[in-house]
């Protein structure tokens, strides 16, 4: 809950700024390239050890970092370049029947009826809650939706292979090695594109503390949640984000919600209180391959 809040609080900031005309993947790759830069500095000061890792591990990591951090958030801003923010995010959504599919069948891990059914009910109530039953919105894009999609199986990839990864590795170890390889992808992307980074000090301060609060932080207590509890579950619980994200709408925008959004929130939250019905027991460490 403490990471859908920080995430929400960082998407509601980046979407102030996008109103005021600043591109999206100009600010997708500054919170990441912030987000490394802390982590890297706090950890040569306080934490080297856990820089050191095995050569072995690097390749997954990498993989990770490009894939599961950096690719979730490319392919999520290419979907809302074509889509209705709503619309993608609620497509990005179904990565978590993805999810709870590949426990059930690939890690054969038994998943409760509580579990699947609080999925339906956050599926439902997201689909009200961004908003996504309004005509005007429906309108087919499939570039956009093709890249939601995309981002629905990133998102997926994402928690799983974090789940494996911290069965032998640290949390901090884990970003640091996932933010720098995305680091490098937007690098290489620069390289290519030339795109036109914001000049305006304030920005760069500004997206200075989404990085730290909205990604580092936010990444941080995700991944140690799921040495708790499993992916399934962590991803059904961080579905509060868009409720999360309109009441800070609304306290600080004054964004009203329609009556079927608030249902959809309380839908929502309805599915996050089930989903906690029921123990799961210890978290078992996952094989790499898994």
């Amino acid at each position: 809950m403490g990471s859908a809040a920080l995430f929400a609080a960082g998407g509601n900031a980046v979407k102030a700024l996008f109103g005021l005309g600043f591109q999206p993947l100009a600010l997708a790759q500054l919170r990441i390239a912030w987000a490394f830069a802390f982590l890297l500095i706090s950890l040569s000061v306080a934490g080297r050890p856990l820089l050191r890792i095995r050569p072995t591990e690097l390749p997954g990591l990498l993989i990770f970092g490009t894939l599961g951090v950096a690719g979730v958030q490319l392919a999520y801003y290419l979907a809302i370049a074509r889509l209705n923010i709503a619309v993608a995010l609620l497509v990005q959504y179904l990565g978590l029947v993805a999810i709870t599919a590949w426990e059930r069948y690939r890690r054969q891990q038994a998943v409760p009826v509580n579990v699947w059914s609080a999925l339906a009910l956050v599926l439902v109530g997201a689909f009200f809650t961004v908003g996504a039953y309004q005509p005007s919105l429906l309108r087919l894009n499939l570039p956009g939706i093709g890249f939601g999609l995309a981002a629905a199986v990133l998102l997926a990839f994402y928690m799983l292979r974090a789940s494996a990864l911290l069965a032998r590795l640290n949390t901090w170890t884990i970003l640091v090695y996932a933010f720098g390889a995305g680091t490098l992808m937007w690098t290489a992307y620069d390289l290519v594109m030339r795109p036109s980074l914001p000049s305006q000090v304030w920005v760069w301060f500004a997206m200075a503390l989404v990085g730290l609060f909205g990604t580092l932080v936010a990444h941080g207590l995700f991944v140690l949640a799921l040495r708790t509890i499993r992916p399934s579950r962590a991803g059904i619980v961080a579905t509060a984000e868009p409720v999360i994200a309109g009441l800070i709408a609304f306290l600080l925008f004054r964004d009203g919600l329609e009556p079927l959004q608030l249902l959809g929130a309380a839908v929502v939250v309805c599915g996050i209180v089930l989903v906690q019905m029921g123990g799961e027991g210890a978290v078992a460490p996952t094989p790499a391959y898994q």
